[in-house]
C-alpha cells in the first residue's frame, strides 16, 4: 500500500492484471472487472488489445501472480455481492485502490453504504478517471482518505457517516502485505474496537514460516513486509477478537476459480497465498 504522495504502483499493477483477465476466452476464467482498463494509461491499454502481444505480457508476470489476481478478484466479488444481497448496512473497502465493485455492481446497491478507504493521491486520480469516463457514482458510495500506518485514520470513517452500531463487511484486499506487523495488529484492534459483533472481516495474506518465504514484488517502496503462518491464523485472529468463518488456501483457489470449462486447470496460485474471512466476536 502506498502511504506517500504518489499513486500506488500496486493499484496500477492489479488493475492491469484484472484488465488482462477480461480478454480470457474461457468463460470460467474470464475476468469480471470490465472497468479495470479505464484506470490504465494508454501505453498499457494498447498492448492488451493486441492478440499477439498478450502472451508476451503474461510471460513477464511473476509466476502465479496473474492466476492469484483472477482467483482473488472472483472471491471478493462473490463476497461483496453476497452481503449486498443480504443488504448489510455498511461495506468498507480498506485500501480500495482501483477496486471497481462499487460501480460494476451499482444496481445491486440498495440501502448499503459503501466506504472506499485509501490514500489521497490514489483516490483523487481514481475519482478523476471515473468522472472522465462519465461513470455515475451511486450516492451510497463514500470516500475516506486514510493512511493505515497512522492510528487516527479511523476518524475519517466516522466523519463520512460510518456507524459502529451497524453490522459491517470489511474487505481488506491486497493490503496486509505492505504493512508492518505492528500496523496489521493495530488495524485488527481498531476494527474490533469500532465494529458491531458479527461484523465480517475478509483479507488475504502470505503464509510465512520464516523470513525468506515472502514474495519480492520488485516495486519500489512497496515491498512485502507482513506474513502470517497459516497454521496459526485461527489463533492469531482469535487473540484480536475474531472467529474464523472460512479459510481459502491456494489449492482451494485453484479448484474453485482456475478450473476451465473443459476441466483442465488454467494455472496455479503460489502455495503461500491465502484468504481468510472472520467474524467479529
Amino acid at each position: 500500500m502506498d502511504n506517500k504522495k504518489n499513486v500506488s504502483q500496486t493499484a496500477m499493477l492489479i488493475a492491469s492484471l484484472r484488465a488482462l483477465a477480461c480478454y480470457e476466452d474461457d468463460s470460467l476464467i474470464h475476468g469480471n472487472d470490465y472497468l479495470a482498463e479505464l484506470f490504465l494509461p494508454e501505453d498499457k491499454r494498447i498492448p492488451l488489445k493486441t492478440t499477439d502481444y498478450r502472451p508476451v505480457i503474461k510471460k513477464a508476470i511473476p509466476e502465479g501472480l496473474y492466476e492469484y489476481v483472477i482467483a482473488r478478484t472472483k472471491y471478493f466479488d462473490e463476497l461483496f455481492l453476497q452481503y449486498l444481497y443480504q443488504q448489510i448496512p455498511q461495506i468498507v473497502l480498506l485500501g480500495a485502490g482501483y477496486d471497481s465493485r462499487s460501480y460494476r455492481y451499482a444496481n445491486q446497491i440498495k440501502n448499503s453504504k459503501i466506504y472506499e478507504v485509501d490514500t489521497s493521491a490514489t483516490q483523487k486520480l481514481k475519482r478523476q478517471i471515473l468522472q472522465d469516463n462519465a461513470l455515475e457514482i451511486h450516492p451510497n458510495v463514500l470516500y475516506v482518505t486514510a493512511d493505515f500506518e497512522q492510528d487516527e485514520w479511523f476518524q475519517g470513517l466516522y466523519d463520512a457517516g460510518y456507524q459502529s452500531s451497524l453490522q459491517t463487511l470489511y474487505i481488506w484486499e491486497g493490503v496486509t502485505f505492505y504493512l508492518t506487523p505492528e500496523s496489521v495488529d493495530s488495524m485488527l484492534s481498531l476494527l474490533r474496537q469500532h465494529s458491531l459483533t458479527k461484523s465480517i472481516l475478509s483479507f488475504d495474506y502470505q503464509h510465512r514460516d520464516n523470513a525468506t518465504t515472502l514474495i519480492d514484488t520488485g516495486l519500489k517502496d512497496e515491498n512485502i513486509t507482513f506474513g502470517l503462518n497459516a497454521q496459526e491464523c485461527d489463533k492469531y485472529l482469535h487473540s484480536w477478537g475474531y472467529s474464523v468463518i472460512e479459510k481459502v488456501d491456494s489449492e482451494a483457489m485453484n479448484n474453485r476459480y482456475l478450473t476451465m470449462v473443459n476441466g483442465n486447470r488454467f494455472g496455479e496460485v503460489k502455495s503461500i497465498m491465502n484468504i481468510v474471512t472472520a467474524q467479529v466476536n
